[in-house]
């Protein structure tokens, strides 16, 4: 293949030897990709700034094998206001891991790629607080990934204002407190539980479900742009979390280290 152009977010970096990285860059329109940075770990490489965990750089590739090479680089974003403090390091960590898992492979990603960028500015320019940052693109990675909740009406009587609603995780709906009531007294097949386990359900008040509402359906540049009364934060940052870590069923080291950081 000859060499071509491409701008790229460095998402994830291995060392490989003494001097090289293999390095997982998201492109807009190739996705992800592998990409060998040979001698980008040398301080003297002109690669060495653009190979950086969270750069956004220009890449010229070549592809050999099952990666792609390094020919030419430019650098064009470097982040450096997330470098200079451990919170917001370890939270774009936990951004790019996420990414990184998602992703697919040589698969046009503009969205995602646009995503990532907007969550590493807003962190790097402390736009909101981080756990809001980090609640809203768990949301936002799930619409990406196709699995965003239904939390328009209740599933039950698409009542649109319940004052306390009940999200099934798993299933990515909601239901009203009245309707929840009506259901436990019922005998329904598997209303609150699979396979004899308890299925994950958030109760939430309406504020936050309007938050919710408001994060998966705002604008690109729009979605961190809400407030709601700090009592309920927590409550939006669990639901977030769990969300998204039921749906793809995996945990992370990065999570868990930002979170011991806060």
């Amino acid at each position: 293949m000859t060499d071509f152009r491409v701008n790229g977010l460095v998402i994830k970096e291995t060392e490989v030897g003494e001097y090289d990285k293999l390095l997982t860059v998201l492109t807009e329109k190739y996705g992800k990709l592998f990409v060998m940075g040979k001698g980008a770990k040398s301080v003297r490489s002109r690669h060495m700034a653009a190979t950086q965990l969270f750069s956004y750089s220009s890449f010229n590739l070549r592809k050999r094998g099952n990666y792609y090479y390094i020919t030419d680089s430019d650098l064009i974003e470097n982040y450096y206001d997330i470098r200079n403090d451990m919170l917001k390091v370890a939270l774009a960590t936990f951004i790019c891991d996420v990414v990184s898992h998602v992703a697919r492979e040589e698969f046009e990603e503009t969205s995602l790629l646009k995503l990532t960028l907007n969550t590493l500015f807003a962190i790097a320019k402390n736009v909101k607080n981080m756990e809001h940052i980090r609640a809203c693109f768990e949301l936002r990675i799930a619409l990406e990934c196709g699995f965003m909740p239904d939390v328009t009406m209740c599933s039950e009587c698409d009542n649109q204002h319940p004052s306390v609603s009940y999200l099934d995780i798993m299933n990515g709906v909601i239901t009203c407190e009245k309707c929840r009531q009506k259901q436990s007294l019922a005998i329904v097949k598997d209303a609150f539980y699979e396979a004899g386990v308890p299925k994950p359900i958030a109760i939430i008040p309406i504020s936050v479900l309007y938050a919710i509402r408001y994060v998966l359906h705002a604008n690109d540049n729009r979605f961190l742009s809400f407030s709601i009364d700090e009592s309920e934060l927590p409550i939006f940052y669990d639901v977030c979390e769990r969300y998204l870590l039921n749906h793809l069923e995996k945990g992370f080291f990065s999570l868990d280290f930002y979170k011991s950081l806060l």
